[in-house]
């Protein structure tokens, strides 16, 4: 102990004040920052508001959908955490972020079979302002774990016919493999919101 404080002075003048000032400067980052945790822990939630559940267009691509996929179930906007789970790395344990690539992303609707509830294809509606990466990304992180993604381009209209190129070829598959399952067919009548979001109401 005598010998360290023998060291210290032999040190100058001016270093000895740098180390100071270094030591004060690191004091007062540890005060800010345990006052932040502290504001920040006892900060109230804030409070929760609705929000619609889908913009008018997917409304009306999910009543489109439904009308041309009466054997399937659609489900609308379902967490990819739903969907996907973080697999193993070898050599390594899994952390709990692990999933945070995925966990918090939303697909816009997800068919399904009844029979057997299996996943039979992903389908997302592409927006005017998205990120291109974004997509991709997406998609390559579905493709991967097995799913196939049809994509709805964003200058396509929410119609029937729209939904009928898009899985026109999911609906021929079901009707052939077995024809006989489906549920009762839709009522013929144009969906309200789909005239609204298109331009003619």
């Amino acid at each position: 102990m005598l010998e360290y404080f023998g060291r210290l002075g032999q040190l100058s003048h001016g270093t000895l004040a740098l180390a100071m000032g270094a030591l004060v400067v690191i004091g007062l980052a540890v005060w800010i920052a345990s006052r932040i945790r502290s504001r920040v822990k006892n900060d109230p939630l804030p409070v929760p508001v609705a929000k619609p559940f889908l913009t008018n267009r997917k409304h009306a691509m999910l009543a489109a959908l439904e009308r041309v996929l009466p054997m399937y179930r659609i489900h609308a906007q379902v967490s990819m955490g739903a969907l996907l789970a973080p697999g193993g790395r070898p050599g390594h344990w899994q952390r709990e972020t692990d999933g945070n690539a995925f966990q918090r992303r939303i697909v816009d609707f997800v068919i399904v079979d009844p029979t057997s509830s299996s996943i039979v294809a992903l389908i997302e509606m592409d927006e005017r302002f998205a990120e291109p990466d974004e997509n991709l990304q997406r998609e390559a992180m579905t493709t991967q774990a097995g799913y196939q993604t049809i994509r709805i381009s964003a200058s396509d209209r929410a119609t029937i016919a729209t939904a009928q190129a898009a899985v026109g070829h999911l609906r021929d598959a079901a009707l052939q493999s077995a024809p006989a399952v489906t549920r009762l067919p839709m009522p013929v009548r144009t969906w309200p919101l789909e005239g609204r979001f298109n331009g003619t109401r």
